[in-house]
């Protein structure tokens, strides 16, 4: 897939338009017939004088699955290393939430080193990612950057008390869009509890499964935690999902014991909360996929 900053790269240089832009690489592409035409594109660029590679990004130019990313933000949150096991070994996983001015997104580190580097690392703190690289998250269609040992990071504590608190905008629910990430003070009027809160995958082929994997047994299948329903904050209501850990955090909200209790009780619409989430597409119709739940109290009489 071609990347857009290196069209918009080659026109600013050049002073092509596009359509010429797009002419050229349609010629490239009938001289050599085997390039792809994202080579085809970056043999235009190396031509113009223009660099295909880019290293240094934002947030928001992470909407494809990209090699060599350099960037810098925030840490939003940090949560614990915990164990995963690949083909039945066990392996360290770790997971962050960065931003910058432009968004937030997630980081996956797979290195070992890297973990025990960030073993640490505090909300707040500032952080530099060299040679990470992106990809799209099965369960969510998100994007996120990955850390593996051929990356590099370095973070920087900030004292806590030298942090300015973060000052949220708050969205509506009518006003979102098929792009950015939106923060929304909403209820719960209605969760889909129908059977297992649960995604069963195989870990090898990634198809859902029932009890186990035809091809690969059920020593292979993992279970993800999804919770979906609906959520209005007055202007509009709209579907939302909640995975993992944002799931196990919007259950523990309840009091009851077992999920299938909690689940009947956040149904009942009295549980307001604050989530940040990005938009997605279900059934062909706009719904969010929620980054981060945060319960709210309010007073019924109030």
């Amino acid at each position: 897939m071609v990347e857009e900053w290196l069209l918009e790269a080659i026109e600013q240089k050049t002073g092509m338009s596009r359509e010429t832009i797009s002419s050229k690489i349609k010629t490239k592409l009938s001289e050599f017939p085997s390039l792809s035409e994202d080579a085809a594109v970056k043999m235009l660029a190396t031509e113009n004088g223009v660099m295909p590679i880019r290293r240094n990004f934002k947030v928001k130019d992470i909407s494809l699955e990209i090699k060599h990313i350099n960037i810098s933000g925030k840490i939003k949150r940090c949560f614990p290393a915990r164990e995963i096991k690949i083909k039945g070994a066990s392996s360290k996983i770790m997971n962050l939430i960065i931003s910058d001015d432009t968004g937030d997104i997630n980081v996956v580190i797979w290195d070992a080193e890297k973990i025990n580097q960030l073993s640490s690392a505090k909300n707040g703190d500032e952080i530099v990612i060299v040679n990470g690289y992106s990809k799209k998250n099965r369960l969510n269609e998100s994007y996120e950057i990955n850390i593996s040992k051929n990356s590099a990071i370095k973070t920087t504590h900030v004292d806590s008390e030298a942090v300015v608190p973060v000052t949220r905008t708050y969205n509506s629910i009518k006003d979102v869009s098929e792009n950015g990430v939106y923060t929304i003070t909403c209820f719960i009027t209605r969760l889909f509890v129908n059977g297992s809160p649960f995604i069963i995958r195989c870990r090898l082929c990634n198809k859902k499964v029932t009890e186990k994997c035809e091809l690969h047994g059920e020593k292979a299948i993992y279970k993800t935690l999804m919770v979906s329903g609906i959520v209005d904050d007055g202007s509009s209501s709209i579907r939302a999902s909640f995975f993992d850990k944002n799931a196990e955090k919007l259950l523990s909200m309840s009091s009851k014991e077992n999920v299938e209790a909690k689940l009947n009780d956040i149904s009942f619409g009295m549980f307001q909360i604050e989530i940040d989430a990005v938009p997605n597409r279900y059934n062909d119709l706009l719904s969010l996929n929620v980054k981060d739940v945060r319960k709210v109290d309010y007073n019924l009489a109030s």
